[in-house]
């Protein structure tokens, strides 16, 4: 093991054990809740459990959060209303709802402001700048994210600094003028993190870090980085971290190609689940829905489909909340405040003259009132009335995708039975001959030398079967994944003299002579094994109900961009009930032959291959005697 390795290895003990920590803290701070009688050392206990459950669980920080602001506005607890602002926003942000994110940030800014808490400050402006990056406002952010380095700076705030820091690297790293800076301004997070031995902060700076090891090209050791970073998160419940690294792990697979993509795509999106984290996954959640749904797992799809529904039910709900939770902050002490001043107004209104419009300032105070609720109201049911509709709007999509769907896994399940005939109906007959000639054999009917004749026909014909399935065992290879229709150009007169010697044993056993009448260098724009499956299936019928020393006539005709290729016998015709049924499926012909039936399933599927060829196929009784089954094919001038 390198020296490297063995350090990357002490590392990530030392931070393992120092999150391990973090976690006790946690259940102290829990067991010291109910002994706590001062209610703000109860309003920052709740801030502080909210602010170590963010990366661990979301719906715990947010439970935290809401409740220390609602106790911190209920005791007019200053410090506590600010941390539980920031406290909410954070929750916000990672819903993802990053308006309503913003709008908390705000106000803590401006509670933090007018108390004087750099710090609150600091990481306000920080949040803000964040946020509107999210939005692509590259100036704007660059402006905040300046202002609150300055603050943390001039404030002496380094334990801070390193965070804003890491925010101005993600605000910069996408810029090539900027990067050398922000590069910089990563190595001093990192320093920083590790001289305040801020375990988060190491492993979250490190998710950066291990970005500019895939910059500079040192991909096995980025790699390296990330899985140390998220086994120390797994093992210490951080799986918003956890999830990240998996993030960046899956991007880098798929950069390089590689086949575990998926697996660390599946890991991110458990990791947000189980730390509710489920609303900024949603696009790996339908990523992993497709990729299920094309391979053809429908039970691992539908539970992705399932999460997908949820998260954006969830979001809607999130809005409805998170507007309450607004509107309440925002309508509790301020609306209390401005009835104090409002009483105030009325104190001095009485002091100048008391019978003097006493009765108009109420009125008109009330219908101030009810007109901004009004509006206030107005505004929540058109956002959720939009809301709404497009939730309603993603769910048909949702539900067409999954109908699409659902018809590509039918339409490949009936190619692949129509495969498995064809290979049925090409292996039925050579098989056949195989076991009568090793039947005659087993017997010892035969004289030496019609046993080695036999013996040489079994060799030919197990050879041509060989050929048969290696050419379509190749073309079932290349349509695994559902039929393709990809055309060549081939000879036809090579397609036809290749049919003809598979089934040279069939034509000399009746000593039928093959008549071959195509121009030279005549081709075929097809799909080379699906049209030789047409022309064994025309020839072996042709032989099949020709008579003995008969003659089989195949021809090539071109004519209006089509060219037309017969094959035309001698033997008895076909029945006149069954001739139009020839070529489709139904109860009363499937089962029939030749002689007044049928022609059987090989047809149908003849059919099948060439609709999909865009071409024609037809049969019909000649004047005199015997049959024509013909195709027809879209005219191809090129040469083969």
């Amino acid at each position: 093991m390198s020296c490297l390795h063995r350090m990357g290895l002490c590392a990530l003990l030392f931070i393992s054990q120092a999150l391990c920590a973090q976690h006790n803290d946690i259940i102290a701070i829990k067991n010291a809740l109910p002994r706590l009688t001062d209610s703000a050392a109860y309003a920052d206990a709740l801030n502080r459990l909210s602010s170590l459950y963010l990366p661990r669980q979301l719906d715990s920080s947010g439970v935290y959060a809401r409740r220390a602001s609602e106790l911190s506005e209920r005791i007019h607890y200053s410090k506590g209303q600010r941390d539980a602002l920031r406290g909410m926003g954070r929750y916000y942000a990672l819903r993802p709802h990053r308006y309503l994110s913003f709008l908390f940030y705000d106000n803590a800014l401006a509670a933090c402001r007018a108390a004087g808490d750099s710090a609150g400050v600091a990481v306000s402006l920080m949040n803000i700048g964040t946020f509107y990056q999210y939005q692509q406002k590259h100036t704007e952010a660059q402006n905040y994210i300046n202002r609150a380095l300055k603050v943390a700076w001039d404030a002496g705030l380094d334990s801070l600094r390193a965070w804003v820091l890491v925010s101005y690297y993600i605000i910069n790293e996408s810029d090539s003028a900027a990067l050398p800076i922000a590069q910089k301004g990563l190595q001093q997070a990192l320093n920083l993190t590790d001289r305040y031995h801020d375990e988060p902060g190491i492993l979250y700076t490190r998710l950066f870090a291990a970005h500019e090891q895939m910059r500079a090209g040192e991909i096995k050791k980025a790699e390296e980085t990330l899985k140390g970073i998220m086994a120390a998160a797994d093992s210490t419940g951080l799986n918003y971290i956890a999830m990240y690294a998996c993030m960046q792990l899956t991007g880098y697979c798929i950069w390089q190609r590689k086949a575990d993509s998926l697996q660390y795509q599946r890991k991110s999106v458990n990791y947000a689940v189980a730390g509710g984290y489920t609303g900024l996954m949603l696009p790996a959640i339908t990523g992993l829905y497709n990729t299920y749904l094309q391979s053809g797992d429908a039970s691992k799809a539908s539970g992705y489909s399932r999460l997908a529904l949820g998260v954006m039910q969830q979001q809607q709900e999130d809005m409805q909340a998170g507007e309450a939770d607004y509107l309440s902050y925002a309508f509790g002490d301020e609306w209390l405040d401005s009835l104090q001043q409002q009483h105030h107004s009325q104190q001095e209104q009485l002091a100048f003259n008391k019978a003097t419009n006493h009765f108009w300032y109420y009125q008109l105070l009330i219908i101030a009132a009810i007109a901004i609720l009004l509006i206030i109201l107005l505004i929540y049911f058109v956002r959720a009335h939009r809301l709404s509709r497009k939730n309603a709007a993603s769910m048909a999509t949702l539900q067409e995708e999954i109908r699409v769907g659902n018809k590509a896994l039918q339409d490949n399940d009936d190619f692949k039975n129509k495969l498995i005939s064809m290979i049925a109906h090409d292996f039925r007959t050579p098989l056949y001959n195989i076991v009568n000639i090793t039947g005659f054999i087993d017997e010892k009917a035969l004289t030496v030398t019609d046993a080695a004749s036999m013996i040489v026909e079994v060799e030919h014909t197990a050879s041509d079967t060989l050929v048969i399935f290696e050419e379509i065992l190749r073309w079932i290879r290349t349509q695994l994944s559902g039929f393709v229709y990809h055309p060549k150009i081939f000879l036809l007169e090579e397609m036809i003299s290749a049919t003809a010697g598979n089934l040279q044993h069939l034509l000399a056993g009746k000593d039928i002579r093959l008549s071959i009448d195509i121009p030279a260098g005549t081709t075929v724009l097809a799909d080379y094994e699906m049209l030789q499956f047409i022309h064994r299936n025309f020839l072996h019928n042709a032989v099949k109900f020709s008579p003995d020393y008969g003659v089989i006539t195949i021809t090539a005709t071109r004519k209006n961009n089509w060219l037309t290729v017969s094959f035309t016998d001698e033997g008895s015709g076909i029945d006149a009930a069954v001739l139009p049924h020839l070529f489709n499926w139904s109860s009363s012909t499937s089962e029939q032959d030749r002689a007044g039936k049928g022609a059987g399933l090989a047809l149908i599927i003849c059919k099948d291959f060439i609709d999909k060829m865009n071409g024609n196929i037809k049969a019909e009784n000649n004047y005199e005697e015997g049959s024509t089954f013909y195709y027809q094919l879209p005219e191809s001038s090129e040469k083969a």
